[in-house]
C-alpha cells in the first residue's frame, strides 16, 4: 500500500475515529464494542489480526474478549491467564502506556525470553495498546503484523484515542449492568424481606410444622431461587423427608422420604456442631447421599429436643459449589427463626397434652377418693380391688378387667368385672393360664412395667379363636414394697390406641389402689400387733435374759456383768473383780477342735461356780474369758486368798472327748473402790493386769496398779504410730561393723532398725518391735529392712567394698512365714546380689519358739545361699543340742557372756569351749558387746573370728565415716 501524506492520513483517521464514536454510542453489549474497536484498528493500519484481553474481576489475570483475523483454535502468543504469561501486556498495563515492535527483532530483543508456540502466526510488528479508564486498567487492544510496521504519531494517537473510547463504551455497559443487577437485587430483597415478614409472623402464631417449614422454604428460594430446600424429622435412626422444594428430582424425592441413615456424614457433622453447617465442593460419594450429583453445596442446620436431635432443615445448590457470607448469614437466621417457632409449637403442644392429662389424672383421683370412702371399715383387699376396676372401666370404653395373682405354675383370676365376652375364654381364665406361657401377664410381672397392646396379639397367650373379639389390652402390675402381688389385665371390645392420656387413667388408679392396700395392710398389722402384745411381753421377758446371759454356759455374759457392776457400785460395796484368761485354751481347740473347746469352757463355767460360794457371780465375758466377782472384799490378802482358790480348783483333769485335757489361768484383780470408780474402769483395769501377769508368766495372778494403765497407754500409742511410720518414712537404718579379728577388715555391717516418730526423739527398738510384732506389723517392716539394706550394700559394694556383708536382723514373727523365702530372693534380686552377700540373724528365743518351722525355713534360706546366724547366744535357754539340727553359718556370742570375761578363769574355759564347738561345726564365731581394749584382746586370743562392739565402732547411719573410704581398722577407735 502506497504511504499517503501525513496530513491526509491524519484526516482519514479522524474520519474513522468519528465512525467508531457514533457506532459505540449505541452498543448494548461488550462483543458488540470489541468489533466496533478492531475492526477500523485492522483495516487503518492493515494489520493480520487483533485481539482483546479484558482484566478480570481478581485483577490477576487477562480474559481472551475477542478476536479478529484468527482462525478458530489457532494458537497466538497471548492466552487466558495470568498478566505474567505475556510480559508485554503486564508491562503495558502496569505503565498505563503503549508498547510498539516495528519489526520482529524488536519484540525479541525487548522480551528474549518470549517463546512462541507450534503452528502460531509469524509475527513480525505488533502494537500493545492499554484501555484504562480513570487510572483503572480494563484490558489490553493487541495488533500483530506479518510484515515490519513503522507505527507514526498520527497511526500512534489513533489507537490511543480508540482504546480510550472502547474504555468508555466498556465502562458504560459496565454501569448499565451493575444498575440492572442492583434493580433485580432490590427486588429480590424486597421479596426476601416479604417473606421473611411472612416467616416472623408465622412464628408467633402458628403451631402447623407443614406451614412453618413452608414458610422458611419460600424465604429462601425467594432470596436464591436455585435452592432446593427440605426439612426431614428423625425416626427409627432414619432422617426422613416431611417438606421438600418442587425442584428436587423425583429419585432424589423418593430416596429422601424413605429415609436417609442417622449416620449420613453431612447430617451426622450438623449434630456435631450443634448449629448451622455448610458443605461446599459436595463430593456424592463421600457424603454417601444417591442422586445428589448435580449439586454443589449445601447447608444443614439442626435442631435439639431434650438434648437430642429430632429435626434438620436443609438446603442445597446446584449453581455454585461454596457459600458466600451473605448466603450463610441467610440461611442462619432462617433456620434459627425456623427454630423458634418450633419450639414454641412443641411447648404448645406439651402444654395442651399436660391439660388433657391433667383432667384425666383428676378424673381418676375422684374415683380414688370413691374407691377409699370406705377405708375405715373394709378389710378385704379385694373390695378394694375391684373398686378400682369399677373406676377403670367407667373411664374407658366397653370392656372387662380381670386381677390375676400368681399361685404356683398358674395365674389365678381373683377379682373379675364385666363379662370376658366369650364363654370358653371365661373356662379358660377360670382354669388359671400358665405362668411362663402368657406374656401378657409374665411380662408386667417380670419387668414391674406396664404392656400396653393398641392391638391385642391374639393366640399369643389364649387360643385365637376364643379372643376375636378383643381388639386392645393392657396389663398393669400391683406393687407393694417393690414387689409385684398381682397383675391387672384390661381387655377392650373396640380398637383402640392407647394415649398419654388413657396411661395417665390406668397407672393413677393403681398408684392409687397401691396406697390403698398399702395402708389397709398398714391397719391390719396394727390389729396384729395389738393382738400380739401379750406374746411380745413375754419374748421381751426371755430376751432381756438371753441378753444378760452367755447360751454356751449359761453365766452373766459381759452385758450382764457390766448391770451388776453398776448395781454395786450404785450401793456402795466393796467387792473385788476377778479377770482370768484360761491358759492353753486355744491348743484345746486347735487340737481336739471347736466342739471339744466348748465342752471344757462349760466344765470350767461349773468349777468356778462351786469354788465361789453359794451364790457366786460368774460371767463367761468372751471367748475363753470370765470374770467372778466377790463382794466385801477390803484387802489385797483376801483377793489373793480367793484366787488361790480359783488357782485349786483349775488344777484338776478335766475330761473332754475321751481325754484328760489340763488347763491353767491367768488373774487379774481390781478392788472397788480403790482400782476405778465405774464398771468400765474396774473391768479394763482388772484386763490390764491379767494381760500383765500372763505376759510375765502364766499360771498366777496380778493386783492393778497404776502404772500398768501408763505402760498400757504408752503401748497403744506406739502400736498407733508405728501403723503410719513407713507412710511417713521415720524408719531408719544405723550400721555397726563386725571387724575380722585376723586382718582387721570390716568385713560385714549389721543394719540396727531406728524409729524416729514425726522427726522427734528416738524410741528404743525394744519399745516398739514388740508391739509391731504383736500387731503383724514387724512383717512389711522387716521387708523394708531387708530391702534397704540390700540396695545400700549393693551400692558399698560398687564404690570399693566388693567383699562386704550386710546382716539383718529377723523377727520369729516374720521368718516362719511361707513366703519369707521369695521376700530375700526378691530384694538380692532387686539389687543384684550374690545371696552369700546377706546374712539373716535369729535370736535364741526365735528359734526355740517354733522349732519344726524354724528347721524348714532356714533349709529354704540355706538352699537359696543366704548365710545364718543365730544371735544373742548365751543369752536365754542355750540348747546346744538344737542347733545340730540347724544349718547356721554364724554363731554370735551374747553381750553377757563377753562381759564375764574379766570375772576369772571361768568365762574363759566356757568361750574356749564355744571355740571348740564352733569349729566341729564350722561356724564362725563372733564376740559381741567388745567394749574394752582387754576384752578385744581376750576374744581374739581366745579363737574369736570376728568381733564387735562400741570399741570397734558405733552405730551410725552413714558409713564408712569420714570422705574417703577406709577399709583396714588394725587400729581400732576409741568409740
Amino acid at each position: 500500500m502506497s504511504e499517503q501524506p501525513s496530513s491526509l492520513r491524519s484526516l482519514a483517521l479522524s474520519e474513522r475515529l468519528q465512525s467508531v464514536t457514533e457506532a459505540l454510542a449505541g452498543t448494548r453489549t461488550p462483543t458488540e464494542v470489541f468489533q466496533i474497536v478492531l475492526h477500523p484498528a485492522l483495516q487503518a493500519l492493515s494489520a493480520v489480526a487483533g485481539v482483546v484481553l479484558l482484566v478480570n474481576d481478581m485483577g490477576a489475570g487477562l480474559t481472551v474478549a475477542a478476536t479478529q483475523g484468527y482462525a478458530k483454535g489457532e494458537q497466538t502468543l497471548w492466552q487466558t491467564g495470568t498478566l505474567h504469561d505475556f510480559a508485554p501486556t503486564d508491562d503495558a498495563l502496569r505503565q498505563r502506556k503503549a508498547l510498539y515492535f516495528e519489526h520482529q527483532d524488536a519484540l525479541t530483543t525487548a522480551y528474549p525470553d518470549l517463546n512462541a508456540p507450534l503452528g502460531w502466526i509469524a509475527v513480525v510488528a505488533t502494537a500493545v495498546i492499554p484501555m484504562v479508564l480513570d487510572d483503572r486498567a480494563l484490558g489490553v487492544i493487541m495488533l500483530v503484523f506479518t510484515e515490519p510496521h513503522h507505527f507514526p504519531p498520527e497511526e500512534r494517537r489513533f489507537l490511543y484515542t480508540l482504546a480510550g473510547q472502547g474504555a468508555v463504551a466498556l465502562d458504560r455497559l459496565q454501569l448499565a449492568t451493575r444498575l440492572r443487577q442492583q434493580a433485580v437485587e432490590s427486588q429480590t430483597r424486597a421479596e426476601t424481606l416479604a417473606a421473611f415478614v411472612t416467616l416472623t409472623e408465622a412464628v408467633g402464631t402458628e403451631l402447623d410444622l407443614s406451614v412453618l417449614t413452608l414458610c422458611a422454604q419460600k424465604v429462601m428460594r425467594t432470596f436464591l431461587p436455585e435452592l432446593s430446600v427440605s426439612f426431614y424429622v428423625l425416626e427409627d435412626k432414619l432422617w426422613k423427608a416431611v417438606v421438600l422444594s418442587g425442584d428436587i428430582a423425583p429419585q432424589l424425592a423418593q430416596l429422601a422420604r424413605a429415609g436417609l441413615p442417622v449416620e449420613t456424614p453431612s447430617f451426622v457433622t450438623a449434630v456435631q456442631a450443634c448449629g448451622p453447617s455448610f458443605t461446599e465442593h459436595w463430593d456424592t460419594q463421600a457424603q454417601a447421599v444417591a442422586h445428589t450429583e448435580s449439586y454443589g453445596a449445601a447447608a444443614f442446620y439442626p435442631y435439639f429436643r431434650q438434648g437430642q436431635p429430632f429435626s434438620m432443615f436443609t438446603a442445597g445448590t446446584q449453581q455454585s459449589r461454596v457459600w458466600t457470607p451473605r448466603d450463610r448469614a441467610m440461611f442462619t437466621a432462617v433456620g434459627r427463626s425456623l427454630g423458634l417457632a418450633l419450639e414454641r409449637a412443641n411447648q404448645t403442644a406439651l402444654l395442651q397434652l399436660q391439660n388433657v392429662e391433667l383432667t384425666a389424672r383428676t378424673q381418676a383421683l375422684e374415683g380414688f377418693a370413691e374407691l377409699t370412702r370406705d377405708l375405715a371399715v373394709q378389710h378385704d383387699p379385694y373390695a378394694l380391688i375391684r373398686r378400682a376396676q369399677d373406676v377403670m372401666l367407667s373411664l374407658l370404653p366397653p370392656g372387662n378387667i380381670v386381677y390375676y395373682e400368681r399361685d404356683g405354675a398358674h395365674w389365678r383370676n381373683r377379682v373379675q368385672v364385666g363379662a370376658l365376652g366369650n364363654a370358653g375364654l371365661q373356662a379358660f381364665v377360670d382354669a388359671g393360664p400358665r405362668v411362663g406361657a402368657t406374656p401378657t401377664l409374665d411380662l408386667p410381672w417380670t419387668t414391674r412395667q406396664p404392656l400396653y397392646q393398641d392391638r391385642y396379639a391374639q393366640g399369643s397367650d389364649t387360643p385365637a379363636e376364643l379372643v376375636e373379639h378383643l381388639k386392645a389390652h393392657a396389663s398393669l402390675p400391683v406393687v407393694q414394697r417393690r414387689e409385684p402381688v398381682g397383675i391387672l389385665a384390661v381387655a377392650l371390645f373396640e380398637q383402640r390406641t392407647w394415649s398419654r392420656t388413657d396411661r395417665v387413667i390406668l397407672e393413677t388408679v393403681i398408684a392409687s389402689l397401691e396406697l390403698a392396700l398399702e395402708r389397709l395392710e398398714a391397719q391390719t398389722q396394727a390389729i396384729r400387733a395389738q393382738q400380739d402384745a401379750s406374746q411380745q411381753r413375754t419374748q421381751a421377758e426371755a430376751m432381756t435374759y438371753l441378753a444378760h446371759h452367755d447360751v454356751l454356759t449359761d453365766l452373766l455374759n459381759r452385758v450382764g456383768l457390766m448391770v451388776k457392776l453398776s448395781e454395786m457400785i450404785s450401793a456402795g460395796t466393796p467387792f473385788a473383780l476377778f479377770y482370768l484368761d484360761i491358759d492353753g485354751f486355744k491348743l484345746v481347740n486347735d487340737t481336739l477342735g471347736h466342739e471339744a473347746g466348748d465342752t471344757l469352757l462349760q466344765q470350767i463355767a461349773q468349777v468356778l461356780s462351786s469354788a465361789l460360794g453359794d451364790e457366786p457371780l460368774v460371767a463367761r465375758i468372751g471367748g475363753d474369758e470370765f470374770a467372778a466377782v466377790v463382794g466385801g472384799i477390803t484387802e489385797d490378802a483376801l483377793c489373793e486368798a480367793v484366787a488361790l482358790q480359783v488357782q485349786t480348783a483349775l488344777d484338776r483333769p478335766f475330761t473332754v472327748t475321751g481325754r484328760n485335757v489340763y488347763v491353767t489361768a491367768s488373774t487379774g484383780i481390781a478392788r472397788f473402790p480403790k482400782d476405778g470408780q465405774t464398771s468400765d474402769d474396774l473391768l479394763r483395769n482388772a484386763d490390764l493386769a491379767m494381760y500383765d501377769r500372763k505376759r510375765q508368766a502364766k499360771n498366777g495372778w496380778r493386783h492393778y496398779t497404776p502404772d500398768l494403765s501408763e505402760e498400757a497407754r504408752t503401748r497403744l500409742m506406739v502400736a498407733h504410730g508405728l501403723r503410719g511410720a513407713l507412710g511417713k518414712n521415720e524408719f531408719q537404718l544405723y550400721y555397726q561393723p563386725e571387724i575380722d579379728l585376723e586382718s582387721g577388715d570390716v568385713v560385714c555391717l549389721e543394719a540396727l532398725l531406728r524409729w524416729f516418730p514425726d522427726g522427734g526423739a528416738l524410741v528404743p527398738p525394744d519399745r516398739f518391735i514388740p508391739e509391731a510384732e504383736a500387731s503383724g506389723l514387724i512383717v512389711p517392716i522387716g521387708t523394708w529392712v531387708l530391702n534397704t539394706a540390700c540396695t545400700q550394700l549393693a551400692v558399698w559394694r560398687r564404690n570399693g567394698f566388693p567383699q562386704l556383708r550386710v546382716a539383718v536382723n529377723v523377727s520369729p514373727v516374720q521368718f516362719v512365714r511361707s513366703d519369707f523365702a521369695d521376700t530375700v530372693a526378691a530384694a538380692l534380686q532387686r539389687a543384684n546380689l550374690e545371696p552369700d552377700a546377706l546374712e539373716l540373724e535369729l535370736t535364741e528365743r526365735g528359734v526355740l519358739a517354733d522349732l519344726p518351722s524354724v528347721r524348714h525355713q532356714a533349709r529354704a534360706l540355706q538352699a537359696l545361699g543366704v548365710r545364718l546366724a543365730l544371735d544373742d547366744f548365751g543369752a536365754g535357754e542355750s540348747n546346744l543340742g538344737r542347733l545340730l539340727h540347724l544349718p547356721f553359718n554364724v554363731l554370735k556370742l551374747d553381750r553377757e557372756l563377753i562381759s564375764t570375761l574379766g570375772d576369772g578363769p571361768r568365762g574363759r574355759q566356757v568361750l574356749r569351749a564355744l571355740r571348740t564347738f564352733a569349729t566341729s561345726l564350722r561356724l564362725d564365731l563372733v564376740a559381741e558387746g567388745v567394749e574394752t581394749s582387754a576384752q578385744l584382746e581376750t576374744v581374739r586370743a581366745l579363737g574369736c573370728d570376728r568381733a564387735q562392739g562400741y570399741l570397734l565402732g558405733r552405730p551410725a547411719a552413714v558409713w564408712p565415716p569420714g570422705d574417703q573410704p577406709q577399709q583396714n581398722t588394725s587400729e581400732y577407735p576409741s568409740s
